[in-house]
């Protein structure tokens, strides 16, 4: 039986009507993330988009996650672990700190008691000193950085000098003590060689003795020959070793014990120091 077209009316509106808008404020309840089975909103981390791009992350397809993520933003107002994600992939991947501090800042807006906020907050200081740091120098910055590197340098260069004398010290110390030790042993002969040298000199004539005594005497030590001498200008290896010896031929041990100073004979220079052999 046909039923006239007026009873599928109600209050002026035809029933057809009043489905279509149904089903339309159903597809909206859907894509916004309702369970009708249940009428609860889907959590975030368990929309397709967001999982792709989990999926894809670990694949190592980042443009492809990055995209994913993006979608789930643009489709949910609450999308904290999206923006955590979108964060990460803009700092460590795009090289964008400015985007990365948006999504970022974005996660501690929707969620600032997570467990994992104080670890957020970090990132985005990480990523500030990044931005930071791609800034160019200014003028004023550049010229304060080279005073500082310029008085570090005049610092260490003192510090060297101050070594280098110390060193200087330490080494004439050391060489006054071994001629010392040398001068000791040398004018104390053991018992056998003063034994041999009597039972010679009982056997050899007086003048060849004297003479023998006098070229295997030991060398006499002044008390006050210096231990080192400072080179004054006009100096020559002979002039030094006339004035701390009295004699010039003994300049050949002054340049033997300064060998590490010397190049050669002549290459004195005024105010150099140099060790004299006792």
């Amino acid at each position: 039986m046909a039923f006239p077209f007026d009873i599928l009316t109600y209050k002026g509106k035809t029933v057809l009507a009043l489905v279509a808008a149904s089903f339309a404020s159903l597809y909206i309840l859907a894509a916004g993330g309702c369970d009708f089975g249940k009428n609860e909103v889907v959590k975030e981390t368990n929309e397709t988009h967001f999982l792709r791009g989990r999926d894809e992350l670990k694949r190592g397809n980042v443009p492809e996650a990055m995209s994913a993520f993006l979608k789930v933003v643009e489709k949910r107002k609450d999308a904290p672990e999206s923006h955590f994600e979108l964060g990460r992939i803009y700092l460590d991947n795009m090289n964008d700190p400015i985007q990365a501090i948006y999504h970022f800042r974005k996660y501690l807006e929707l969620k600032p008691n997570s467990p994992v906020s104080p670890m957020v907050r970090q990132m985005i200081d990480t990523a500030q000193k990044k931005f930071a740091a791609s800034l160019p120098e200014s003028p004023f910055e550049n010229n304060v950085r080279r005073m500082e590197l310029e008085e570090l340098l005049q610092k260490v260069q003192k510090e060297n000098i101050e070594l280098k004398q110390r060193l200087d010290a330490a080494a004439n110390a050391i060489d006054s003590l071994k001629a010392t030790q040398r001068v000791s042993i040398a004018a104390t002969p053991t018992r056998q060689t003063q034994g041999r040298h009597t039972a010679q000199t009982a056997q050899t004539p007086s003048s060849t003795r004297d003479a023998r005594q006098r070229q295997n005497a030991p060398i006499e030590v002044k008390r006050d020959t210096p231990a080192t001498y400072t080179v004054q200008p006009g100096d020559t290896l002979s002039n030094v070793s006339r004035k701390v010896y009295g004699t010039k031929n003994r300049w050949r041990e002054i340049f033997n014990a300064n060998r590490d100073r010397m190049a050669t004979p002549e290459s004195l220079k005024p105010g150099q120091v140099l060790r004299i052999p006792r």
